[in-house]
């Protein structure tokens, strides 16, 4: 029983030794041929050299080379001029030395290093390769062509069965139709996709790319950046915390602290969420939106809406900016409300709609539609069209009060200077004996009027058709008594500040 035992131990290490020495055999490197073979000793290593013609194979890896040494006890191979390796009928390796691990698959690549893999092209001076997880590693710069795309960078990885690119330091993918140029960058061919970190260029005719975090899809040319994402594309720049764009469609989206700037008409967008449309030239700013246009002397004119639009000039198409509903204008001279806004850049023309009022100095200024024109970064003058109407405060409860159907004003220096009256002409004003004194109050009916302004007073009136006046002492009528219809004093509503 016992010998049986025995034999039976013995038989199953003999076996368990055969298939070790099978799986090791399996696993050497195979010399399929040589011009001249040479069999070397030196110390208790045993070497092969082979010169002319080398054919070495390790299961589905071919290797070839003008010479080779094998050392046949740590199954590693060195290959000098010439070398190519091929695995798996896909990847392809070139240099002029290897040096490769048997036992991990391991391959080390010198001098001239071109690795192909389906539609991609890898050329470098050296390359770590593990045939096993089929993944190469270069750290002395490498270019990539892929098509239409050519790549470089100082460090790169490859990740074959992820179809996986990783590249560091000085990334420059070239295309076409745009360069992008990155600190760290990972590639996915099948997706066509490139992910970027750290500090990002992308150019391209008419438009600029930088951001620190993103995507962009080559094929498809739509892309996402983040972290102090801008976009420059032709005389704007959009900036936000998060950027969509799809190059072909020319449709950019933008999210959170948005800002827009136009440098030609020196105006400023903001809100949180945008949309830019490059076919028809529309941008749309909503959320917290406002904007700032800088003016003369370093003022600027800030204005706040739910959301402002902005055309660019597009063959007929007049350059126009548009904010919609509960519109607030500020300047330091002048200030307005509105329901909804029309500044048509090409005219220099703004037009407010919906229960407009706008302020100038002590005057409240009302009418159906208003619309004040620009001229040189100045307001230069407006019209107001149907039921307009002035009114300044004078002291307690009188004001002064100018009617008609319509009024044009000028303005020097933003402050009202002239104000002809056109059709259904009425006012009240009070008129002083000097600055602490009234003489009393003028209640006059005239079709058409002119007044002359100072510092925001009135100075001088020219009634011009059959104006009827009077000329009421200032106790004679009660000040709730003294109101032209439609009187109505606004001062809660204008904008105090921006």
């Amino acid at each position: 029983m016992q010998k049986n035992l025995n034999k039976f131990y013995w038989l199953f290490v003999l076996v368990i030794f055969a298939h070790q020495l099978s799986a090791q055999t399996k696993n050497k490197v195979e010399i399929l041929g040589a011009q001249n073979f040479e069999y070397l000793k030196l110390g208790n290593k045993n070497i092969s050299k082979l010169i002319g013609a080398v054919q070495l194979k390790q299961e589905q890896t071919y290797m070839f080379c003008d010479s080779a040494l094998i050392y046949e006890s740590e199954n590693r191979v060195e290959a000098f001029q010439n070398v190519k390796i091929t695995h798996n009928d896909s990847v392809t390796i070139t240099g002029e030395f290897l040096n490769y691990d048997g036992n991990t698959k391991k391959a080390l690549i010198k001098g001239n290093v071109v690795l192909v893999d389906k539609d991609m092209t890898l050329t470098t001076d050296q390359l770590d390769y593990d045939l096993a997880n089929q993944f190469g590693y270069y750290s002395n710069g490498g270019k990539i062509v892929s098509k239409e795309n050519i790549l470089t960078s100082k460090i790169g990885y490859y990740y074959a069965r992820k179809n996986e690119f990783f590249f560091k330091h000085k990334v420059v993918l070239n295309n076409p139709d745009y360069v992008m140029v990155s600190d760290t960058l990972l590639y996915q061919t099948a997706k066509k996709t490139a992910y970027f970190f750290g500090s990002t260029q992308i150019t391209s005719d008419g438009d600029k790319i930088m951001c620190e975090n993103g995507w962009y899809n080559t094929q498809t040319d739509q892309s996402q950046f983040s972290k102090n994402a801008v976009i420059f594309t032709d005389r704007k720049m959009l900036q936000a915390d998060s950027l969509f764009y799809d190059r072909r469609a020319k449709i950019g989206k933008a999210f959170r602290r948005i800002h827009v700037y136009d440098s030609i008409q020196k105006l400023h967008l903001y809100g949180n969420k945008g949309i830019y449309n490059g076919k028809t030239k529309i941008t749309y700013v909503n959320g917290n939106s406002y904007a700032m246009k800088l003016m003369d002397k370093g003022d600027s004119l800030f204005l706040h809406a739910d959301t402002l639009l902005v055309t660019e000039k597009l063959n007929k198409q007049k350059q126009l900016f548009k904010a919609y509903h509960q519109v607030r204008i500020y300047k330091s001279d002048l200030q307005a409300v509105c329901d909804s806004l029309v500044y048509m850049q090409d005219d220099s023309v703004m037009q407010l709609f919906s229960k407009p009022i706008m302020w100038s100095g002590v005057n409240q200024i009302t009418a159906d539609t208003i619309l004040f024109y620009i001229n040189n970064s100045k307001l230069d003058s407006f019209n107001l069209i149907n039921n307009a109407m002035i009114i300044s405060k004078e002291k307690g409860l009188h004001y002064n009060q100018i009617k008609g159907k319509d009024m044009v004003g000028m303005m020097d220096s933003s402050s009202l200077k002239d104000l002809l009256v056109y059709g259904n002409g009425q006012s009240i004003f009070y008129a002083k004996e000097d600055s602490a004194h009234y003489i009393g109050v003028n209640v006059i009916d005239c079709s058409e009027m002119n007044f002359e302004f100072r510092k925001g007073q009135i100075h001088k009136a020219i009634f011009i058709s059959s104006p009827d006046a009077t000329l009421y002492p200032l106790d004679e009528l009660k000040p709730q008594d003294l109101r032209l219809k439609g009187f109505k004093w606004h001062e809660a509503l204008r904008p105090k500040r921006f």
